[in-house]
């Protein structure tokens, strides 16, 4: 009775480990389009992924050449102010050679008299 039982059990084991070729087919088609499914969900988490890189990426652009702009303007400035400078300068010593050859002309038109 028990060599029966043990016959039953261990051929019930090896008809039901036999697979369907219709089975395996249907399964190998359910892994297929899992697995395509999960390489499409992929690709669509990496595209979201690169989009929001590439935003965070303009934005630091944008701050980064906002900044040297404001640089760029403020060292404008600075040379315009300091071109102003050398050119007041510039007309003061102008003036004051004008005034000095006026000077030495009256100078020597007062000795000649």
């Amino acid at each position: 009775m028990k060599y029966l039982l043990l016959f039953f059990l261990l051929f019930s084991l090896t008809v039901t480990a036999q697979v369907n070729e219709k089975e395996l087919k249907e399964n190998m088609a359910k892994l297929d389009s899992t697995t395509a499914q999960l390489n499409e969900s992929i690709s669509k988490s990496m595209h979201r992924m690169d989009s929001i890189n590439m935003e965070r990426t303009n934005e630091q652009m944008a701050r980064n050449l906002n900044s040297f702009m404001a640089a760029r303007k403020e060292q404008e400035n600075k040379q315009l102010k300091q071109m102003y400078w050398r050119l007041s300068f510039g007309v003061l010593m102008l003036i004051v050679l004008i005034v000095g050859w006026i000077r030495k002309k009256k100078r020597t038109t007062d000795i000649k008299a």
